[in-house]
């Protein structure tokens, strides 16, 4: 086996624990995103959001159900034939519709990636410096047993971490519209049948697409 070089082997297990540490808080910051929304969409006042605040902070509900109840706040406020947003209930619709399968994704993905086996710093004939680690979690359906295949790079958990950046962005403009009273078509199109976020970032800005696998 060629010989395992200590300073690249050090850098590489570094900065594997380093981005799975990124991507939880990136996940964190997404979640509260969501729970953040919920609490200020429901709340009449200071006193009463410190209520609301306890249902949503309760270890019982965790990042999926947090998610739903959001979708369903948002329909609820747009739907009122009173409210400023009631012409775009469609769009708002669609483009919650779109949040929710990027957000549930990553969720699935960080349970995965949280409660797997992790096996970081092995080396092996193809791969002396440990550039890679090796994730061990399985999965049991009527499909019946099988391994689920994970990240096995640092990119990759870069990468999961930079798409609960953009998806808290998608879910903090949309907010921005429900307060603000301001046209969601001012931040959200639809271009060539993808929906897309614009006048925040340098050039306009779809949600991720799902992590697949680059490798057998």
């Amino acid at each position: 086996m060629p010989e395992t070089n200590e300073e690249a082997y050090a850098t590489n297990t570094k900065e594997q624990y380093e981005e799975l540490g990124r991507f939880v808080e990136a996940f964190e910051l997404m979640v509260n995103e969501v729970r953040e929304t919920c609490i200020d969409l429901l709340s009449k006042d200071g006193d009463h959001r410190d209520l609301v605040r306890i249902a949503f902070h309760h270890q019982s509900l965790s990042a999926k159900p947090s998610i739903e109840i959001m979708r369903t706040i948002v329909t609820e406020v747009v739907s009122n034939p009173s409210s400023f947003h009631h012409g775009d209930k469609e769009i708002f619709v669609e483009v919650l519709g779109k949040i929710q399968g990027a957000y549930e994704h990553l969720s699935n993905m960080r349970n995965n990636l949280l409660h797997g086996t992790w096996f970081v710093g092995f080396v092996s004939e193809d791969d002396p410096n440990a550039e890679t680690f090796y994730l061990r979690k399985y999965t049991a359906s009527a499909g019946g047993f099988k391994e689920i295949r994970l990240p096995k790079a640092a990119k990759e958990l870069r990468r999961l971490r930079d798409n609960c950046d953009i998806v808290r962005s998608w879910i903090g403009v949309l907010l921005f519209c429900l307060q603000d009273q301001t046209k969601i078509t001012d931040y959200f199109e639809h271009r060539d049948r993808v929906w897309m976020l614009v006048n925040l970032y340098p050039t306009p800005t779809p949600l991720p697409d799902k992590w697949r696998p680059t490798s057998p």
